[in-house]
């Protein structure tokens, strides 16, 4: 038999971490886009054949030893977004805008002497950041559900496991099932009060959620390269890598049709912080066949990232006038983790045509399911498993994809026109991915620029059409309902630089 609790304390009990990370967060963080400068956004970032711009080395270090003089740039960014969610046949749409600065270098050509140095014609050094990734967005979705709850994941947790008491509820699960419990919606049976029940059984509530991401990665490189008789020009970089990242969310289920007992709604807020660093290398060529055609080949290191995520949440029940509302609290979440990012592997092809301009080609492969996390417990059989779990879903779900960049150039005396399309594949594998919605990006892009012997201004713009599939739970043998999600991104980005 079942039984409604009348009175509940809020209080929780401090607790040990409960695993929280997923392999969405190993694709965040493997997805990287480029783009970082007006010259290299408004030409699709198809650089790796030709270098000269200080964002191509994030793609082809080998690029800065085409530099001919010294050289400093700054790239301020803004981004307008806006997300379109389809949920239960209703759709909503959210902006966001950011401003940041996304990239910034100085390089330094050093000429070297022909009687001692053979063909070697200078060795070039650089310095600066490049934005790599972004994480704005805001999301809202609502709609009616019928058949399932939130809470029936949490009752699926708890009762798998094998069951758990009331006291040991707050403490085994201070992020969700705990404050379910706390606050009313999670209920024992009466003749066995180690196993639970959701007072949303079976659905019938209307569902919505609102959620803002905000930070990005930024990739900070040591580069150095050298030219070779203008025919080869060669490079290495030593990147760090800054990440930051912040989600809060509000997620609520109503009963709108006064038909569940004892219930009108629940809420659930989420907060996540991460923070981290990373360290990478990377090694690049370009060949000058000819003065028209140069071929350009790199191969990127896994990032190494050391990650910390600090995270909360709260829940709020409103149950019938009778029995009042009920509010708790979880203890703040921390953990220290790494995460390896794949292998990536450029070639690129570039037609230049002397004082008139270029067209390029860059193909981009890499292999999402190389992601690994390692996590540091020290000799923990559950962490160890849930790490080995993990990876064994990232082998699963994600495959290898291919990333395609086309730009071009035209000149005519100081101004230059440019226009690109790039096209970043889909990392999941075949039939994992919701049809239309599996995380393929396409960027349509155009600028303008001003090149004089001491300086150059640059202007672009990158319009992003970004597919994605949310799902808010999963139970067993039910079929959940999820979000499909449309966002577009305008990226209008500001190049200035000097050159001596």
């Amino acid at each position: 038999m079942k039984k409604i609790l009348t009175a509940i304390s809020v209080s929780l009990l401090l607790s040990n971490f409960i695993n929280a990370q997923s392999d969405e967060d190993a694709l965040r963080y493997s997805q990287l886009m480029y783009g970082s400068s007006g010259r290299g956004l408004g030409a699709g970032s198809a650089f790796g054949a030709l270098g000269g711009d200080y964002s191509s080395l994030v793609i082809n270090p080998a690029g800065v030893s085409i530099f001919q003089n010294n050289q400093f740039s700054i790239s301020p960014s803004f981004l307008s977004i806006k997300s379109n969610s389809l949920f239960d046949s209703n759709s909503s749409e959210e902006h966001k805008y950011n401003f940041n600065a996304s990239g910034f270098g100085i390089v330094w050509v050093k000429q070297l002497d022909e009687k001692n140095s053979g063909k070697w014609r200078n060795l070039n050094f650089a310095f600066g950041g490049n934005r790599i990734a972004g994480f704005h967005n805001n999301v809202y979705y609502t709609g009616f559900n019928p058949s399932s709850s939130l809470a029936e994941k949490f009752v699926e947790s708890v009762n798998s496991s094998g069951g758990i008491t009331t006291n040991e509820i707050s403490n085994a699960y201070p992020f969700d099932a705990g404050l379910a419990y706390e606050t009313a919606l999670l209920q024992t049976f009466s003749n066995d009060t180690t196993q639970y029940w959701a007072l949303t059984e079976g659905g019938g509530v209307k569902q919505e959620q609102t959620y803002t991401t905000r930070g990005g990665m930024t990739e900070y490189a040591f580069t150095m390269g050298a030219n070779y008789n203008d025919k080869l020009y060669i490079g290495g970089s030593l990147g760090f890598v800054d990440i930051n990242y912040r989600y809060s969310s509000g997620y609520t289920e109503t009963d709108i049709n006064d038909s569940i007992d004892y219930f009108k709604s629940f809420t659930l807020d989420q907060s996540q912080s991460t923070n981290g660093t990373g360290i990478n290398v990377k090694f690049g060529l370009i060949a000058r066949l000819n003065d028209y055609i140069r071929l350009g080949g790199s191969v990127h290191s896994p990032s190494f990232l050391f990650l910390s995520d600090r995270y909360s949440s709260s829940m709020k029940t409103v149950l019938d006038d009778t029995l009042g509302t009920y509010n708790a609290d979880s203890p703040i979440g921390k953990y220290d983790y790494n995460l390896t990012t794949p292998w990536r592997l450029n070639g690129s092809l570039a037609l230049t045509f002397k004082k008139y301009g270029f067209l390029s080609f860059d193909y981009e492969f890499l292999d999402y399911s190389e992601a690994f996390f390692s996590f540091n417990d020290d000799n923990s059989t559950d962490g160890k498993s849930y790490e080995n779990n993990l990876n064994q879903t990232i082998n699963n779900k994600y495959g290898s994809s291919y990333n395609i960049r086309i730009g071009g150039e035209a000149s005519l005396d100081v101004i230059r026109f440019r226009a690109g399309y790039a096209l970043y594949g889909s990392p999941f594998k075949s039939g994992v991915a919701q049809s239309g919605f599996d995380n393929k990006a396409t960027v349509y892009s155009g600028g303008i620029g001003i090149k004089q012997d001491a300086y150059f201004i640059d202007f672009g713009f990158g319009r992003t059409k970004y597919a994605s599939f949310l799902q808010p739970y999963s139970l067993a043998g039910v079929d959940v309902p999820g979000v499909k999600l449309n966002t577009y991104t305008n990226q209008f980005t500001f190049t200035i630089g000097w050159k001596w």
